[in-house]
């Protein structure tokens, strides 16, 4: 009997192991979608809509709050900010160990940059 109980333990301890791994690989996807989302935003904003800064903050607001129903996440979402270079088309966001940057040209409209 001790030994059935040992067996079923195990199930139970790998099944959480794979639990735990696999949550946190989702949240790794989702913080690189939710970058690469706000810099796809930027540069179609900037770079193919033409708009200014203020609209494109807003708007990107209003986006993120619908979004998001945390607030907390909310605000680092907020916090996180882009850098814009006009000569070279591009919107870059860095946060931790990624760095995405989201390119403009004419022939391919906003993609992201390797």
């Amino acid at each position: 009997m001790h030994k059935v109980f040992r067996f079923i333990y195990n199930i139970l301890v790998i099944f959480t192991s794979f639990f735990f791994i696999n949550t946190s690989i989702a949240k790794s996807d989702e913080t690189l979608i939710g970058l690469n989302a706000s810099a796809k935003h930027y540069c179609v904003c900037f770079f193919i809509s033409e708009m200014k800064s203020d609209y494109c903050d807003e708007a990107y607001d209003r986006i993120i709050a619908a979004s998001v129903s945390d607030d907390e996440l909310f605000s680092q979402i907020k916090l996180l900010g882009y850098n814009k270079d006009e000569e070279k088309k591009e919107i870059s966001i860095e946060y931790g160990d990624y760095k995405i940057v989201s390119v403009f040209t004419i022939e391919t409209g906003c993609y992201f940059k390797k």
